[in-house]
């Protein structure tokens, strides 16, 4: 049986074919290898402006200051561009980029996710995996506007308790606010479960984590903190895991 080279090269590399090349491919990888020069540009140059001394060299020190400034203003246009281009795509608007999304197309009516969902009230253990305990009830009821809730989730790690406050259920969302952890509270961080029909026996499920704020410096740092650092990756990631629980168990009971 003849070795086919180019096979073996995409199963021990890279998902990039060495055949035929696949635009949505050569794109992706593309856009890591923009993130990643514009990143270590900054860094180069942010070294180098840091061990420039002051006296003797101010005129250098003074253009690499330069250079970390044009690679961050560089760095956000592409950023925007991408997040333009994702938005269009996707046929939402620019807000997109605030907020923080995941969702799984289920296989089972609506009805039968809503009912699921409503269930943790009694049986709270059920939403649980490896980085999540679970939902616990402090007050009210969830199906109820004003009920109190905690969760221990974990990230990078540590465990943290969580506590947030229903402030709106219908028949297709259930939206909520985070009340500790003082500089979270501060950022207005909410969250809201999304359910979408589209067709008789499947559900889109939505779980965004996004930000309410009044006054336009307030915004730009809950932007920064939020969505222009680490802390997306580390919310993607459990949100994912979330919808992908529900997801796995609505169909184990389907």
């Amino acid at each position: 049986m003849p070795l086919n080279i180019n096979q073996l090269l995409d199963k021990i590399t890279t998902p990039i074919s060495f055949g035929e090349a696949k635009p949505y491919q050569v794109k992706r990888y593309f856009k890591i290898f923009i993130n990643f020069n514009f990143i270590a540009g900054f860094f180069y140059a942010f070294y180098f402006y840091l061990i420039s001394p002051k006296p003797s060299q101010m005129f250098e020190r003074r253009l690499w200051a330069f250079e970390c400034w044009a690679i961050l203003s560089f760095y956000g246009i592409f950023i925007y561009l991408f997040y333009l281009e994702k938005s269009a795509l996707e046929n939402q608007g620019l807000y997109r980029f605030s907020q923080i999304q995941a969702k799984e197309l289920i296989d089972a009516p609506v009805k039968q996710v809503e009912e699921w969902l409503r269930s943790l009230e009694s049986n709270p253990e059920k939403y649980q995996f490896d980085t999540h305990q679970g939902v616990r009830v402090l007050s009210g009821k969830l199906s109820k506007v004003g009920a109190v809730f905690a969760t221990k989730e974990k990230f990078l790690g540590m465990m943290m308790e969580l506590k947030f406050q229903v402030v709106k259920v219908s028949k297709s969302e259930f939206e909520f606010v985070l009340i500790s952890l003082g500089w979270l509270k501060k950022l207005g961080v909410r969250g809201k479960f999304v359910l979408v029909p589209v067709a008789v026996d499947q559900t889109v499920l939505q779980l965004i984590v996004f930000n309410k704020m009044d006054g336009f410096g307030k915004r730009i740092m809950a932007m920064m903190l939020l969505y222009l650092s680490p802390v997306r990756f580390l919310v993607a990631r459990q949100i994912g895991k979330e919808v992908r629980l529900v997801k796995r168990e609505v169909e184990k009971e389907h």
